[in-house]
């Protein structure tokens, strides 16, 4: 005797085969290309060295070549089709065989209603047995390429002529290279000696190139300064060591002097201030801050380092400014004071001031 689904199959289709693919990636081999490297937006840097550097990020396309593999999926799903069929059989069978058991001469219809249930009941039943999915393997597909994602690839310097930073309501002037970078180090604002305090620079420039202006905001974060602040000491031209204070050494400042000077890269603010240290010990970390109201000048660092007893030096401080600048304060009256600091808490707490007029003085190698 044949089971209901074996009735079903044979009386009908009591399931649909439903056919796809499934592609699983095996690999996937991208390469960036540079050749089509496309400038982003501006912007100032601090590189690894303690420099300042005009740069464009490049953002460049990709293609990736993906390696596939494909499997045939067979799904043996109920034909609803014959499903209903059952249904509909199997209810008017069961009808008949009621009305049959009931009626007065109901022997055909008894007779009609066991066959509809006998062939109802299979065609019902069947389509929710034996249900399963297949799956044929069919091996890697050839090779498909397609374009991949943009990706950062680098950055290049913007020449330049100069540039004007505003940062902290001060302003720096100072020459751009071919590659971007900008002469004047950041730790002419930030104390190299003590930068943990180094608030965020949230700086707009003004860069000057071959094709005209070119303004650059940037937000340098302080906890970054700060950190490339040894890379600054690390190349200074200035004795850096801070020792041990064995014993306190005494610091007087002399005159203090200002005039505009010109150099290889334009005109300068020159700030001269003899320090003399009369010991008996030595001064570690010495350095000048300058206030001033004029924006070209205030906030400058003026470092001298180490200053060993009975050692007088100048401490020298060379301001690049621009044309307008310099043209600005020649010949000009300004009051500027200067904080002495030392490693140790040691220097003069009484600031040395100067008022008076801004001379010309001699030419000054860079």
């Amino acid at each position: 005797m044949r089971s209901p689904a074996a009735l079903c199959l044979l009386a009908a289709g009591c399931h649909v085969a439903l056919q796809s693919e499934l592609v699983t990636p095996l690999k996937t081999d991208r390469s960036v290309l540079q050749s089509q490297a496309q400038p982003g937006k501006p912007k100032l840097v601090l590189t690894d060295t303690g420099t300042l550097r005009f740069v464009e990020p490049l953002e460049c396309p990709t293609q990736e070549v993906v390696t596939n593999h494909s499997v045939i999926e067979i799904q043996h799903e109920p034909n609803m089709a014959t499903f209903v069929v059952g249904v509909v059989a199997t209810s008017v069978g069961g009808i008949m065989t009621i009305r049959g058991a009931t009626g007065s001469n109901g022997t055909p219809y008894v007779i009609g209603g066991v066959s509809g249930l006998a062939i109802g009941l299979p065609l019902a039943i069947g389509p929710w047995i034996g249900n399963h999915t297949d799956h044929v393997p069919q091996g890697e597909k050839p090779p498909e390429t397609r374009v991949g994602p943009q990706v950062a690839c680098g950055e290049r310097g913007i020449p330049g002529k100069s540039a004007t930073l505003e940062v902290a309501g001060v302003e720096v002037y100072g020459a751009v290279g071919d590659d971007g970078t900008f002469a004047v180090s950041p730790y002419v604002l930030v104390d190299a000696f003590d930068p943990r305090n180094t608030a965020t620079w949230d700086v707009k420039a003004t860069l000057v190139t071959d094709s005209g202006p070119l303004v650059v905001t940037t937000l340098l974060e302080g906890a970054t300064l700060a950190t490339k602040a040894s890379q600054f000491l690390a190349h200074a031209a200035f004795d850096t060591e801070v020792g041990p204070m064995r014993k306190v050494p005494n610091i007087t400042a002399g005159l203090l002097r200002a005039s505009v000077t010109a150099t290889a890269s334009g005109p300068a603010l020159r700030i001269v201030l003899p320090l003399t240290n009369a010991g008996p010990g030595e001064s570690y970390g010495l350095r000048a801050v300058v206030q001033s109201s004029v924006k070209a000048i205030d906030g400058r660092i003026m470092y001298v380092g180490k200053l060993d007893k009975n050692q007088t030096l100048n401490g020298e401080l060379i301001v690049p400014l621009s044309q307008v600048a310099a043209d600005g304060v020649r010949d000009t009256t300004i009051d500027m004071s200067v904080e002495l600091r030392d490693a140790h808490g040691t220097a003069p707490a009484t600031a040395v001031r100067f008022h008076g007029a801004v001379l010309n003085d001699l030419p000054r190698s860079p």
